[in-house]
């Protein structure tokens, strides 16, 4: 299941998650080998989806590796393969035919083709080594997994069928009437078309909290071969979405050209965000973000999660008092965004720019790659309700001039692309105690998310690095982003040293209270969640080859900092 709700209930459709041929390629030899037309006699199997590197064997593989698998179509015609994410360079070939590829990770791409019934073969080159031009770039503080990471669909579609649902909204000052456009892209694979597009809205069937009224609309329209864009308007009283009621609907939008129909579906949500000098506001209210910053990484799964797994997750960081996930630092499963759509859980989302400086920026493709990236991360997740800001950027040379142009350019780029206006952030270390002291890139983004390691990293005091940045932009809000400190599971032996357990827990106690005694700041976002898989470049620095930082271990057990930062944001401090 990709997403936790029907999408394309007109299409025949399959999964290809189970078993796949498998093949590392440490020495780049494939493609001259001819990989995709003869595949290895002895490949391994492994799990699609799965990372690699989440396997005994292929624990510290970084490169390319290859896929097979033959699949069925019990009838012939346009047949749409579709790739939910492969890390992080993916070559596809379909009966020895390249057909599709892709560059990022974290964000779908896919093939339209038309084949006849009977067997078919499908070859994936998957690579995720990192170099001077790879986003993300080697020595993030993460693990590279590689691999087909996301599911696999195969579906038949009609000669004109719909290939994506963008839905924008205006409600009324009092957040009770909606005037919705829902723009169909249709595609046409044939001659040019006449289509009725009908466009329906209504309460999301379902759902835990489905909104009420109904509203549809429709067009009929002619369309050439290739995208055509096509806006249908409706209005509709509706129920806000909030973080205490998630009302979600249904967006159904049916494509019928003479006796061929289908259909694709959508959620969203009705809600506005915006910023004051002091707070994000969800419906022109004040929220606090209280939250965590969440990687996708397991000991046994890596990035590729079962759904148990990403409600289990947000089971953990709803009981501890918190509303926010920052999807530290790339686009997240979007089954993962649909559970905090229904959760009423918010979500900043990010792409993998990591602490990049201009000389990086400047590489070859490196920008455009980012930016590919970002578009491809709006066009999918804008309709999520949950998800209330866009961040370009983390931990990046913010006080060069090359860095400062690329914000620009990608901030500028979030807006043209969101159709529901959300506000654009990036995260700075610039304010950290040891960082250069001035961000010139914040100009250019609606609210400061601040990352500062005082008293970890470097001495220093939060209510100093906070009080600095609220110098440099005293008409921004201030998220602090990233905060916190290592403690090894289980380490309760050296009472209040550093790795301990209670060290950590009772230095989140600190800055989680200054930060919400800080009137202008908005919210925060412990670093992190849970314990991590590292870069190997980072492993002879990290206890355990993790990133210790989580209040939670890597299995999501509790550690003391869960229980106290849990206590302090449900008022169960102090009662016992």
């Amino acid at each position: 299941m990709h997403r936790t709700f029907e999408t394309a209930p007109t299409r025949r459709r399959r999964t290809l998650n189970g078993r796949w041929a498998f093949v590392t390629d440490p020495d780049d030899e494939g493609l001259d080998a001819g990989y995709h037309e003869s595949f290895p006699a002895d490949a391994d199997r492994i799990d699609v989806p799965s990372a690699w590197n989440a396997t005994s064997e292929y624990y510290d593989h970084e490169g390319p590796a290859w896929y097979r698998r033959r699949f069925e179509l019990p009838t012939g015609g346009p047949t749409r393969i579709a790739f939910g994410g492969v890390c992080h360079d993916a070559t596809v070939w379909v009966d020895g035919d390249r057909t599709a590829e892709h560059y990022g990770g974290y964000t779908p791409f896919e093939a339209v083709l038309d084949l006849e019934a009977g067997d078919h073969d499908i070859v994936v080159r998957a690579d995720n080594t990192r170099d001077e031009r790879s986003i993300p770039r080697p020595g993030t503080d993460w693990f590279p997994y590689g691999g087909i990471t996301r599911e696999v669909l195969v579906e038949s579609v009609p000669e004109a069928f719909v290939a994506g649902i963008e839905v924008d909204y205006d409600l009324d000052s009092d957040g009770e009437d909606a005037d919705l456009t829902v723009t169909a892209d249709v595609r046409s694979l044939g001659e040019s078309t006449d289509v009725e597009v009908t466009a329906t809205v209504e309460g999301a069937r379902g759902a835990p909290v489905a909104g009420s009224g109904e509203a549809t609309a429709e067009r009929e329209v002619s369309v050439d071969t290739g995208l055509t864009s096509v806006p249908v308007e409706c209005e509709l009283a509706v129920d806000r979405w909030s973080p205490d009621d998630p009302a979600l609907y249904e967006v159904r939008v049916a494509v019928e050209s003479g006796e061929a129909r289908d259909e694709r579906r959508e959620r969203v949500g009705f809600r506005t965000v915006a910023v004051s000098d002091r707070a994000v506001l969800v419906n022109g209210d004040p929220v606090e973000l209280r939250g965590v910053n969440r990687h996708e990484d397991h000991p046994e799964w890596g990035h590729a999660q079962p759904l148990r797994l990403q409600e289990i997750d947000l089971d953990v960081i709803a009981e501890a008092g918190m509303n926010t996930v920052r999807t530290s630092h790339y686009p997240n499963h979007p089954r993962f965004l649909d559970l905090c759509d229904e959760r009423g859980i918010l979500a900043i989302e990010e792409i993998p720019y990591w602490q990049f400086d201009a000389e990086r920026f400047a590489r070859e493709g490196v920008l455009d790659r980012g930016k590919k990236t970002l578009a491809e991360m709006i066009a999918r997740d804008h309709a999520h309700p949950a998800v209330v800001a866009w961040s370009v950027t983390n931990e990046c040379a913010n006080e060069e001039a090359g860095v400062v142009e690329a914000t620009a350019e990608l901030a500028a780029l979030a807006r043209d692309r969101d159709p529901n206006d959300r506000p654009v952030t990036l995260a700075s270390n610039n304010y950290h105690p040891d960082g250069d002291g001035t961000d010139r890139c914040l100009e250019h983004v609606d609210f400061v998310c601040a990352n500062a390691y005082p008293g970890w990293y470097a001495e220093g005091e939060y209510a100093n690095v906070l009080a600095a940045v609220r110098e440099d932009y005293p008409d921004k809000p201030v998220v602090l982003s990233e905060f916190g400190a290592g403690a090894v599971a289980g380490e309760r032996t050296r009472d209040g040293a550093k790795w301990s357990e209670s060290f950590q827990a009772d230095f989140l106690a600190d800055a989680v209270r200054t930060a919400r005694e800080t009137e202008y700041v908005a919210g925060f976002t412990v670093w992190q969640f849970c314990d991590t898989r590292t870069d190997p470049r980072n492993w002879a620095t990290r206890p355990k080859t993790k990133n210790n930082k989580g209040i939670v271990d890597e299995y999501r057990r509790p550690k003391e900092a869960y229980n106290r930062v849990r206590d302090l944001l449900t008022g169960e401090e102090g009662s016992q």
